[in-house]
């Protein structure tokens, strides 16, 4: 007997192809032959075009996020049109659900309410993706406050959580009552063999990876090289990510320029090539104080290369200190003793290295990632 795939209209919040984007594009490839897709972006974008590419469905409505930055004036009634905006497009994408026998609705972030409007209107039941912690990592706040997002994340039949922080942050301690569940993003394909790197290149070379924010706290990877050479260590930093605060990255270039590290530091814009970036590089820094998972900090690790990170949120969930990568507090210090202590000591690097490849290839498997998320969407439909 042929079963029928169950159909979900999936919703993105934006047309990069950065984390969020690329923990759903592996789902949607992983999952092609057993869940029939459609897609809805709010423009035509790098990731509805890489959508195309893997001839995956998908159509476009103009939405909008339901956050905001920096407040307006009248910033009460911007976030009045903007809700009444989608919440027509809500209707309107519901009765496209219910003409096409859509069976559940999927939504890729909590900073869009488009997917939760969308079933509200059409009666399908609804997954919520929950991947940012949305004030503390990015500084957003939502048009009508957090009881809007309680609101509606209270209708979602299933919230998912990119890691245990995730789930107490932003389930746990605010009433939500849905039920919610933890799945970790998913980056080793099964065939990936394991990876050991030797720290034998001068200059050794650090990286910190991801859009230029103060979020990603770049200035603390700077600093940190700034000190390293004033005690006569041989390293450059490469910042890899694209610029998302002009702002950001301007302090950033005045901090290299007025302390005489232009040829310390290399910003190399985005780079699409994940193998290639970190082959370029010895050490990851993963300096965000609230990062929500780490993909970037699952990247390195698979790829062998030992990680330095910020003690906190879902990056503690990953790294186990002096076993599969290094944790520090203190900013000002703790960052620098750290990675001289693995530039350093040959056998903690290679110790490292070992183990933070084999963690990544037991924990965070494509193939542990799309059957959960298989088997959440079996047991609703």
């Amino acid at each position: 007997m042929i079963t029928k795939k169950p159909r979900i209209l999936t919703f993105t919040h934006y047309g990069e192809l950065y984390g969020a984007n690329r923990s759903l594009l592996t789902l949607l490839i992983a999952l092609r032959d057993k869940i029939d897709w459609w897609v809805i972006c709010k423009e035509e974008s790098e990731f509805s075009r890489e959508l195309q590419r893997q001839n995956i469905r998908y159509s476009i409505v103009p939405f909008t996020n339901d956050v905001y930055m920096q407040e307006k004036r009248f910033q009460w009634l911007n976030s009045i049109k903007r809700t009444a905006y989608n919440l027509a497009l809500g209707f309107y994408t519901a009765m496209i659900a219910r003409k096409h026998n859509v069976d559940l609705i999927y939504t890729n972030s909590s900073v869009i309410f488009i997917g939760a409007m969308t079933s509200f209107f059409s009666g399908r039941k609804h997954i919520w993706h929950i991947r940012e912690f949305v004030y503390d990592d990015y500084k957003l706040k939502y048009l009508l406050g957090e009881k809007a997002f309680r609101f509606w994340a209270n209708k979602a039949s299933t919230i998912i959580c990119i890691s245990k922080s995730i789930q107490k942050r932003r389930v746990l301690s605010k009433d939500i009552t849905s039920r919610s569940v933890i799945i970790y993003n998913g980056l080793v394909e099964d065939q990936t063999p394991a990876v050991l790197r030797t720290n034998s290149s001068k200059p050794t070379v650090l990286g910190i990876v991801g859009i230029i924010d103060p979020a990603k706290n770049q200035l603390a990877a700077i600093k940190a090289i700034h000190e390293l050479v004033k005690r006569g260590k041989s390293v450059v930093l490469n910042v890899v990510g694209s610029i998302s605060s002009p702002a950001y990255f301007e302090t950033l270039k005045t901090y290299v320029a007025e302390n005489g590290l232009n040829e310390y530091v290399n910003f190399t814009g985005f780079r699409k090539d994940v193998g290639a970036i970190f082959k370029s590089i010895d050490i990851t820094l993963m300096c965000s104080p609230h990062e929500a998972f780490g993909r970037v900090t699952v990247e390195s690790m698979m790829h062998g290369v030992p990680v330095v990170a910020y003690k906190s949120a879902g990056t503690a969930e990953i790294i186990e200190h002096g076993n599969t990568g290094l944790l520090y507090h203190d900013e000002q210090n703790g960052l620098t003793a750290q990675l001289t202590r693995l530039m350093t000591d040959d056998d903690l690097y290679k110790t490292i290295s070992s183990k933070a490849s084999t963690a990544a290839r037991e924990k965070f498997t494509v193939k542990s990632y799309a059957d959960q998320f298989t088997q959440l969407v079996y047991s609703l439909t």
